[in-house]
């Protein structure tokens, strides 16, 4: 009977201490999400950019702290910009016979020449509002002042009147070397009070040689080796998991949705 007592204790004990690390844990990261759920996906694609070559690529991953304030505002009317539903982005035709042979729309705004055989040259053009009303989805508040900014690496985009125009820039960027492979993955996604906390994982690899975050150089010498092993270079969430650089991502919420603070690794 003793015994059977004990064991009851024990188990009213075990229990106690499950539910005392249930409410510390709830209480220290939050409510946990489906990492799958629209406003989790929607909020991680603020993330920089998927496509390397635009608006600098995936530019929240660093080595240190990047913020909502920290991060220039060229590089966040550019990432605005390429969220804009495509279906809004017009083409402009010049015609440059009428521009003393010179693909502008003024004398400030001049683009190169996209075809010098030809007569005409071709711009895109999209209402500044669109860009503006991503921009405040994706920063929580209005763009401050309409700046001129680069695309990628051939193209610039300036601001007149009530628009944006795109075109060939005068002077071109080109990445010289390999160009780096970047994997991520969602760990994990929490709602903690009015903020939206998401974990993930980050690769980058270039020519065999794992690198810590995006915007730096520091290798990552352990994931380097292991990937070198890495049959036919098939990247997991094992492998991330192992090898990857952990960071941290936080939203604030405004209205039914959030907008992105900051994004900083975990040591």
């Amino acid at each position: 009977m003793k015994k059977s007592k004990k064991q009851t204790i024990l188990i009213i004990v075990l229990a106690i201490i499950v539910i005392t690390l249930g409410i510390v844990l709830f209480i220290k990261k939050g409510i946990p999400l489906n990492s799958n759920s629209s406003v989790v996906t929607e909020s991680y694609s603020y993330l920089g950019n998927n496509d390397l070559q635009k608006c600098g690529g995936l530019v929240t991953y660093s080595k240190d702290e990047v913020t909502n304030k920290n991060l220039s505002e060229e590089t966040k009317i550019c990432l605005a910009y390429n969220k804009v539903n495509k279906d809004d982005i017009e083409e402009v035709k010049i015609d440059k016979t009428k521009k003393e042979n010179i693909c502008k729309l003024d004398d400030e705004l001049i683009f190169a020449t996209d075809n010098y055989e030809d007569k005409i040259c071709t711009l895109t053009k999209l209402n500044k509002d669109k860009v503006n009303n991503e921009y405040k989805n994706m920063f929580g508040s209005d763009i401050s002042e309409y700046k001129q900014f680069q695309y990628d690496g051939a193209t610039i985009c300036y601001v007149k009147d009530d628009a944006y125009y795109c075109g060939l820039s005068e002077t071109f960027t080109y990445s010289i070397g390999a160009e780096p492979h970047t994997y991520r993955a969602i760990k994990d996604a929490y709602k903690k009070g009015d903020e939206l906390i998401i974990y993930d994982y980050f690769l980058k690899v270039i020519n065999d040689e794992c690198f810590t975050s995006y915007m730096d150089t520091t290798k990552n010498d352990k994931c380097s080796t292991n990937y070198s092993e890495l049959t036919n270079k098939d990247m997991t969430y094992k492998f991330l998991k192992k090898n990857g650089t952990l960071y941290k991502h936080t939203f604030k919420k405004d209205g039914k949705s959030y907008y992105w603070v900051s994004s900083k690794p975990v040591n």
